[in-house]
């Protein structure tokens, strides 16, 4: 009578535990759902965001590069210069040095244009200076060298 009891007292043990696992697999399973859905979903809104940064900055570079490119083939004065830039950006102004004979463009601080000109030419009628004969255009911060070598001083202001 003892085994008897002791076989039906595992018997009812060994389904309890049964029970029991499969209970827990259960919520194991939801929990593990849980957590790779908000892991998951955390790096993809990361991952997303990366790209996105990426993505402007190369859009930044090739509307830069752009202007540089068009500068070199079409622009003869100051003002074409900035017709050019406001074309691209138009909610950004570069600024003439009337003593170093350059124009700045900071499309952003790794985006420097530093257009170099030949000469300073006046409006007879209104006494306005602006820079002719454009020379260059520096695109060593588009290169990842140093900043340009030039100073920012503005003696015209932003145009």
């Amino acid at each position: 009578m003892n085994l008897k009891n002791i076989s039906i007292a595992l018997t009812v043990l060994v389904f309890g535990v049964i029970a029991m696992l499969f209970m827990q697999k259960g919520n194991y399973v939801n929990q593990a759902k849980e957590h790779y859905e908000a892991t998951t979903n955390k790096s993809f809104k990361g991952n997303s965001m990366v790209l996105e940064l990426v993505n402007n900055a190369i859009d930044l570079n090739k509307a830069t590069w752009a202007i540089a490119c068009e500068a070199l083939q079409s622009v003869r004065t100051s003002q074409d210069m900035a017709r050019l830039e406001a074309k691209f950006f138009p909610a950004t102004k570069g600024s003439n040095s009337i003593t170093n004979k350059t124009r700045r463009f900071e499309a952003s601080t790794a985006n420097v244009l530093v257009s170099t000109f030949g000469k300073v030419e006046e409006d007879k009628k209104t006494g306005v200076k602006s820079l002719a004969d454009l020379q260059s255009v520096n695109v060593d911060m588009l290169l990842g060298r140093v900043a340009p070598a030039v100073p920012e001083s503005d003696d015209e202001g932003e145009e």
